[in-house]
């Protein structure tokens, strides 16, 4: 197959150039304008088909497909024109990569997403240029590492993974250690709030507890049996929620960041705008872990005003 820039025109005679919409003839492939093929009304070697092919002139230039990318390049070229592969170079050619993802990777070099994905699904990469990378739960890897941020490598592993394995679990060592600090780190506000909701009313039993060893007024007409029996329950649920909470904190993080980017690709089409939103609604909060902690600790100190002169008794007790 050949390039028909420089070719003459089998009806004008003119040059045809890389702009021109140019149409070949199936019977001898002949080049023509389109206008020239159609104000002619058929080809001008109608009468040689079937003995006659034509030969297109020295200045012809045949496609040099790159093999890194396989986009067709002129035989001169020495790197590719879409992917910058180096012709020639006496090396092996690498994986082939879509170039329009390789496009916006970062100039000094970076994680190919696309890539990490297609590894992760089943450890090779596409071989052919115009191979699709599945997305993870319909949206592009592109967006899913513009909203998670510098970490979106080592989460888009574990998302294909879930992803392709159909599984909900993956260890999530933060989670374990922090709870719900994690999640509103991660600003996936909802499960946030929701185990931090279960903290607070496991955690319920013991505050109880304190308010019946300080002789509070504010002290329930619960026997001490049932109060201990309570929070002895309360722990074992707590270690629980912990561990269930180490344990299914990414698929969490996943579920919702991905309702958030889908209603953010839904309301910003245009991409600049919408990596623009992804960034600023994505990424981690540090204010929030903040303003979570700070309110625990006032919390804690407005409690302890509920325990009345007895505070100190009741700590030195525990302790």
């Amino acid at each position: 197959m050949y390039q028909f820039t420089g070719c003459p025109c089998s009806v004008c005679g003119k040059p045809l150039t890389d702009t021109d919409d140019i149409v070949v003839c199936p019977d001898c492939g002949a080049p023509y304008h389109r206008v020239c093929y159609e104000n002619q009304g058929a080809c001008v070697y109608a009468d040689k088909h079937g003995s006659f092919e034509w030969t297109p002139p020295a200045s012809a230039r045949p496609e040099h497909k790159c093999p890194n990318c396989g986009a067709p390049n002129p035989e001169s070229a020495t790197r590719c024109s879409h992917c910058g592969y180096l012709f020639g170079n006496g090396q092996t050619p690498p994986p082939r990569v879509d170039a329009s993802r390789q496009a916006q990777q970062p100039a000094g070099g970076g994680f190919n997403y696309a890539r990490l994905y297609q590894e992760a699904q089943g450890g090779t990469w596409q071989s052919s240029a115009a191979s699709a990378v599945e997305p993870i739960d319909g949206i592009s890897g592109d967006d899913w590492a513009t909203y998670i941020g510098p970490a979106s490598p080592a989460y888009l592993r574990e998302f294909a993974r879930m992803q392709r394995y159909g599984r909900k679990s993956s260890v999530c060592f933060s989670a374990l250690l922090f709870g719900p600090l994690y999640f509103f780190y991660r600003k996936a506000w909802k499960p946030a709030f929701a185990f931090l909701a279960v903290d607070l009313l496991l955690n319920l039993p013991a505050l109880l507890e304190l308010l019946v060893l300080s002789e509070s007024s504010l002290a329930p007409a619960i026997s001490s049996s049932t109060l201990i029996l309570l929070a002895q329950i309360a722990s074992i649920l707590s270690f629980v929620v912990m561990v269930l909470s180490g344990m299914f904190a990414k698929y969490l993080y996943r579920r919702s960041a991905a309702e958030r980017i889908r209603r953010i690709e839904a309301e910003f089409p245009e991409k600049a705008q919408r990596e623009a939103v992804l960034r600023a609604q994505g990424g981690v909060s540090w204010a929030a872990v903040v303003g979570v902690f700070t309110a625990m600790v006032v919390a804690g100190a407005l409690f302890s005003l509920l325990l009345g002169p007895n505070v100190e008794a009741v700590t030195s007790l525990l302790l």
